[in-house]
């Protein structure tokens, strides 16, 4: 299953993202900010450029799989749950986050939950924010993603099946 909710991510979706993560992860803030604003400000791809739609939803599947590579997907009958802290370990209250935060939480957790319509309806949605709420929720998916893929994690417990 893909978050793409059966929408194929294409190559050039999959580049551009992987692109916009290599910004990120440079602290390229200039060059990231402006390829992150002229995709958002784009309802339609233009010059061989991507979606946005389909950057999103290429970066929403990337995170799922780093999360999934670094943790080992959900056993029979399991399911993941994301449970976020603050460093001196209180819980954040999701309903608090600002909205592009928000989003991606949700739209993550709804991919692990293995949620398609959900997926879907979360992507779908995103594609109508505005401009300012499509570039927000772009840019933080991406610096968790950014994030995600710096995090020294153990590599997951080997699992045996019957």
């Amino acid at each position: 299953m893909g978050s793409n909710a059966g929408r194929p991510t294409s190559s050039s979706a999959a580049v551009f993202g992987g692109r916009l993560v290599q910004l990120a992860g440079d602290r390229d803030a200039a060059w990231f900010s402006c390829e992150v604003s002229r995709l958002c400000a784009e309802r339609h791809s233009a010059g061989g450029r991507p979606d946005y739609g389909d950057v999103l939803a290429w970066v929403v599947d990337a995170i799922v799989g780093v999360v999934i590579a670094r943790l080992g997907a959900a056993g029979p009958g399991e399911r993941f749950i994301l449970d976020l802290r603050f460093t001196d370990g209180g819980s954040v209250d999701v309903d608090d986050l600002p909205a592009p935060e928000r989003w991606v939480l949700r739209t993550v957790a709804a991919y692990l939950a293995e949620d398609l319509p959900e997926v879907k309806r979360s992507l779908t949605a995103a594609e109508q924010f505005d401009l300012t709420m499509r570039a927000e929720t772009l840019a933080d998916a991406l610096i968790w993603l950014d994030f995600l893929l710096d995090v020294d994690l153990p590599d997951p417990p080997d699992v045996t099946t019957a």
